[in-house]
């Protein structure tokens, strides 16, 4: 244990922690998660999918500390890929080699893949309740299972903060190594890499340029880890056929419609099988699954749900040739985070933005919206007596009038440039 702590925590004897670790570029989530975490005692609970970039976000903090004249043996960091069962057995040694009292010395702990680390809610409630000098950050790719255990178990203890994939932005400045604060200066460069954004949205490959080896990323490194690693590592009883099969047949028809019954049937498997199959899959961030909205929750339940890969390139790494509008539909739903839809005969409403009001939102991946493209919009905002709704094109933002309704149109690549901004 002494020597991987030595290993994982090179600035105890350097001093400082490696630019290849805490790489200079820091996402935009990064003020906001360092804020969070200098300014409240409460645990920040990383999630997202896998290589997003939650342990580097973990490394540019623990270099903020140290600049900030935290005294590099103050800062514990550890990943539960390395199977343990008590994390006090890492105190143990930590105390051993840095001679800090972590027991009374104020002290900040890391913890990585901590959804490896069984029942680790409980765990990391003893440390908080009881050892008021331990400041906590703690991430994993589990990302429902985080969610689930914190509710559980650490209410009122913690801050969630997901981290997604990059942004427009993000990419845009990766991959031309400059602050981007202008779309509009900036925004022919921006349209010239926006399919290859699609493809890679993960910090690591924006600059790889061989298809073949894009894709071999995204399968290996996310797509079977999530599959062949946190699922088994978390659940017992994982049919690993069954959940590659439904990971090939929603990859390669995107927003399908999810009928359980006739699905079952179909694989040869018992309805509460395959729920529990797509929930595990829906928990690794493989899919997001939306309801087809009702006012009613009883009706609702009761209809049909569609789902989605959590980010278009999931599909894009194994299906290639995946229609362009089903993709743009995807990256939508991805940065939007929409949880529902509508739909009643044969009119559908893509996605709804439900806040205090309803906003119906349409994807349309052409350059201009005709009335004739509104007549499904047009017909749920009056059924549902709502003011607005918002349209996504391959145009620039404006609003238009349609009867007294207001559509705002707007652009796909600003959506994705800045998605916190709708």
């Amino acid at each position: 244990m002494e020597e991987l702590l030595l290993i994982l925590n090179e600035w105890w004897t350097e001093g400082e922690i490696s630019e290849e670790k805490a790489k200079e570029y820091k996402r935009t989530i990064f003020q906001h998660v360092t804020d969070t975490f200098m300014n409240y005692r409460q645990i920040v609970i990383l999630t997202g999918l896998r290589r997003v970039g939650k342990t580097t976000l973990m490394f540019q903090i623990i270099k903020k500390l140290i600049d900030n004249g935290v005294n590099p043996k103050n800062i514990l960091y550890f990943s539960f890929d390395e199977r343990i069962e008590n994390p006090l057995l890492i105190f143990k040694s930590y105390e051993k080699i840095t001679k800090v009292n972590w027991k009374k010395e104020k002290i900040y702990v890391f913890f990585d893949e901590i959804h490896k680390l069984e029942d680790w809610s409980t765990k990391i409630k003893i440390l908080y309740d009881n050892m008021l000098n331990i400041k906590l950050c703690v991430s994993g790719s589990a990302s429902l299972m985080l969610e689930e255990e914190a509710t559980k178990n650490l209410a009122g203890r913690y801050f969630l903060i997901e981290v997604e994939p990059l942004s427009l932005k993000e990419y845009a400045e990766l991959y031309f190594n400059n602050r981007i604060d202008n779309y509009y200066l900036w925004k022919p460069r921006l349209e010239a890499i926006f399919e290859d954004f699609i493809l890679k949205p993960f910090p690591e490959i924006v600059k790889w340029t061989d298809r073949q080896k894009i894709n071999e990323y995204i399968r290996t490194l996310i797509i079977e880890k999530i599959v062949k690693s946190d699922i088994p590592h978390i659940f017992q009883k994982v049919n690993i056929k069954l959940i590659s099969t439904l990971i090939n047949i929603f990859l390669k028809d995107i927003g399908s419609t999810l009928n359980i019954t006739s699905l079952a049937k179909e694989l040869g498997v018992h309805k509460l099988t395959l729920l529990n199959h797509l929930y595990y899959l829906e928990f690794g961030k493989m899919f997001r699954i939306i309801k087809n909205y009702r006012p009613s929750i009883r009706a609702e339940s009761r209809k049909l749900m569609k789902i989605y890969p959590y980010h278009p390139s999931l599909s894009l790494a194994l299906y290639p040739e995946t229609e362009k509008g089903k993709i743009i539909e995807n990256l939508i739903l991805s940065y939007g985070k929409y949880n529902k839809y509508w739909r009643k005969g044969e009119k559908e409403i893509d996605f709804l933005k439900i806040n205090s009001t309803i906003i119906p939102i349409e994807i349309k991946y052409k350059p201009k919206i005709k009335n004739e493209d509104l007549k499904t919009m047009n017909f749920f905002l009056k059924k549902y007596n709502l003011k607005k709704g918002i349209v996504f094109y391959q145009g620039d933002n404006k609003t238009i009038k349609l009867n007294d309704k207001n559509i705002k149109l707007r652009s796909i690549t600003h959506f994705c440039f800045n998605p916190l901004a709708y």
